[in-house]
């Protein structure tokens, strides 16, 4: 579990780490004073105006909860959420509790997540039923081509083959499961 930065140690990693500026060109930047900056990143830091937080917070693109050290989530409460795409009882389900918040962050930025979302569009978007359903017909028409042009039979191992290799969806996906 990581330690809670301080307000100072959040300053100088947002400035050194993450953007890679100076002081120099940080002050040029925001248009706040090279020593003030200085003076927030220090330890006898006392005091920082409401100004420098919302200036630094806005050239940073995060909150001001975060940099004051009252969250340590960087993005602004509620900015990103019609991003997100969430519906109501989504976003309700997630503040009532009705799920662990912290599994749930954990999926989220699992390395195999992408793959898992991947895989249920798939299945709730009727994808491979799909798919199959066109290797199906494509099977059936090449049989019907066969026995056509050469006079075979349903017994024939060449049709019995082609009609056999179809696969039935109901088999492999439950109609209305979704």
């Amino acid at each position: 579990m990581e330690s809670k930065l301080t307000i100072q140690e959040r300053l100088k990693d947002l400035r050194v780490v993450d953007r890679g500026l100076s002081l120099e060109q940080l002050a040029e930047q925001t248009g706040l004073s090279k020593s003030a900056l200085g003076k927030y990143e220090s330890d006898d830091f006392k005091d920082i105006s409401p100004f420098a937080i919302v200036t630094l917070a806005k050239f940073y693109g995060m909150s001001t909860d975060y940099l004051l050290g009252l969250t340590e989530n960087k993005n602004p409460a509620n900015a990103e959420l019609q991003a997100l795409h969430l519906r109501d009882d989504a976003v309700d389900a997630i503040r009532d509790g009705k799920y662990n918040k912290r599994l749930l962050s954990e999926l989220l930025v699992h390395d195999k997540f992408q793959q898992l979302m991947v895989d249920a569009e798939v299945y709730v978007d009727r994808i491979a039923d799909s798919r199959t359903n066109d290797m199906n017909a494509m099977l059936e028409a090449v049989r019907q081509q066969v026995i056509q042009q050469y006079a075979a039979e349903d017994r024939d191992l060449h049709t019995r083959t082609l009609a056999l290799a179809q696969i039935q969806t109901a088999e492999y996906f439950k109609q209305g499961a979704v």
